[in-house]
Parts: C-alpha cells; structure tokens; sequence
C-alpha cells in the first residue's frame, strides 16, 4: 500500500500526493504516477530503466517543476500502479530487496513494473522472473497445490513464462471455486470455476480438467492387479475403501497427481501386498503420473 503525505499545498499541484519516503531532499527527478510523487535520483532510474530513460521530462511536464526539479510523468497507457512504483524503489534503494520472505503480492508487482510492457528495468525483472519460477514445482512427484496459483498463471500467461504454465494450468483447473462466492470486486460477469480470471484462461482451465478426468476415470474405478493372485485379492478387497472412496470424499477424481501419490503412499505392505508387487505397483502409478503431465502439454496446444 502507497504511503503518502498530504496534498501539496503548491496551487498549481493540487491533487498530488508527495510519498513520505521517498521523497529525497537531494532527488534530482520527481517522478510522477497517476496522482503520486516520488522525488528520486534520475541517474539511478534512467541507469536501469530504458524507458524512463528515453522519456524526455519536456514532453511530459514542461510546465511542471518542484523544488527546481522537473518532474517525469508516467505515461498512463503503461498502466503503472502507483504502490508498483512504491515496489519498485523499495527494491532500487535496498529497503526491501528480493528474498524468501518476500510476499507474492510484492514479488509479482514487482516483475510486472520491472517488464518491457511497463517501465523495463531488464535486471529487476530478469531477478523477479527467476525467483518467481522457483515458486512452484515442475515436477508431477509429491505435487502439492501452490499457493497464488490463479494470479500467477496471468502473469505466467501474458508474461510468457513456460517453465511454470504448466503446473499453474494444472493446479488452477483442479481448484475451481464453484463453491466459493465471488469476491465483492467480481463482475457478476465473470467465469463461475475461475471468477479471478479472464474468460479465455478460464475455458482453457475448464477444458484441461474435462481431459484430466477422462484420463484418469478408468485409472481410479479400475482395481489394480497384481503379479501374484493374492496380492491382487489385497487390491480388489481394499480398493474402494482405501482409494475410490477417499477420492470421492475429496474431489480426488479432478487431482489425478494428488490421488496418485495418495495410493502410492498407502501402506500396501501392512495390507498384506508382497514386497515385489508394491514396488512393481509404485513404478506403475509413478509411470502414469509422468503420463498424466506429459499429456498436458498436448492437452493445452
């Protein structure tokens, strides 16, 4: 959140609102977005940023200055946030550098301002991508739904991002919130599954859980067998209390990953199931766990 002073009493300024921290009495730039003033050093800036670099303050705010200092408006066709800029400088100026304490929220107002669509600090950005990526697993082992996932897959989306569409893709599609009522900042307009996403990512998500189930429908309705005939006695006496019903119970159908690593983590062995046929039973369900992530990719084509 944007902490900001009082308006300026200047006339001629009335309206703006000049940030309480960075406003730098020896700034040499005031850099203007929407109705926020930062008073900055123009040679930090316009080292790292390409655009704030080739916007001439001329053409911006002739007639504006502050403090004998011209000041640099933000173009509003960049759709740069006010609190982004905020980010932005807490990064710049060390306050608040990239961590792994770092919130979500900061992380990803970070990469968007940091992006050639917006101001365009190449490195800032290079260094939120990275972090960001390591956010979430690409691996279909011990899945785990990530947090963020909706928010991310946008910015993973318009931002091109592959390395981690595929696991926001899958966790996004397998968490609808048809249960959930929509946020008070929702159009009622909105995709119902996916009320914080575009209707085009939405139907996209929608489409990827119908391939999910019809994949994994006879996988889960299907008792296991065995190499040894009692082993598979174990699978068809125990299936539908120990995996069909706690899939129903949880919506383990839609998570194929999830309920695979469920059944793999089943003390088979304890329910009397050979050695032998646990291992091979494992390689198997590992097998189509790996099937499962490598048919999303054709899926999402």
């Amino acid at each position: 959140m944007t902490t900001v002073g009082s308006p300026l009493q200047d006339p001629a300024e009335s309206g703006l609102r000049r940030h309480e921290k960075y406003w730098f009495d020896d700034g040499s730039l005031v850099l203007r977005a929407h109705n926020d003033i930062f008073k900055v050093h123009r040679t930090l800036l316009h080292r790292h940023s390409k655009t704030l670099a080739s916007l001439s303050t001329s053409e911006n705010d002739s007639t504006h200055h502050l403090d004998d200092v011209a000041v640099q408006h933000i173009p509003e066709h960049l759709d740069v946030r006010s609190q982004d800029v905020e980010t932005l400088l807490q990064h710049l100026y060390h306050d608040q550098p990239l961590g792994d304490d770092t919130l979500f929220s900061s992380l990803a107002a970070l990469f968007k301002v940091s992006s050639k669509q917006q101001l365009d600090f190449p490195e800032i950005h290079a260094l939120a991508r990275s972090r960001l990526e390591r956010l979430f697993t690409t691996s279909p082992e011990a899945f785990s739904r990530p947090e963020n996932a909706e928010e991310a897959l946008a910015l993973a989306v318009k931002y091109d991002i592959p390395s981690i569409r595929k696991t926001l893709y899958y966790t996004v599609a397998t968490h609808p919130h048809e249960a959930e009522d929509p946020a008070p900042d929702v159009s009622e307009d909105a995709p119902k599954s996916h009320p914080h996403l575009s209707p085009e990512l939405s139907v996209r998500c929608d489409a990827l859980l119908e391939k999910l189930v019809d994949q994994f429908t006879p996988v889960l309705f299907t008792v296991a067998t065995a190499g040894h005939m009692a082993c598979t006695g174990v699978f068809a006496e125990k299936w539908m209390t120990l995996v069909i019903g706690p899939a129903l119970e949880d919506n383990g159908l839609c998570r194929p990953l999830e309920t695979l690593d469920r059944i793999i983590g089943i003390d088979w062995a304890a329910e009397g199931v050979c050695t032998e046929c646990v291992r091979d039973k494992t390689d198997e369900w590992r097998a189509e766990q790996r099937e499962v992530w490598a048919r999303i990719d054709d899926w999402l084509r």
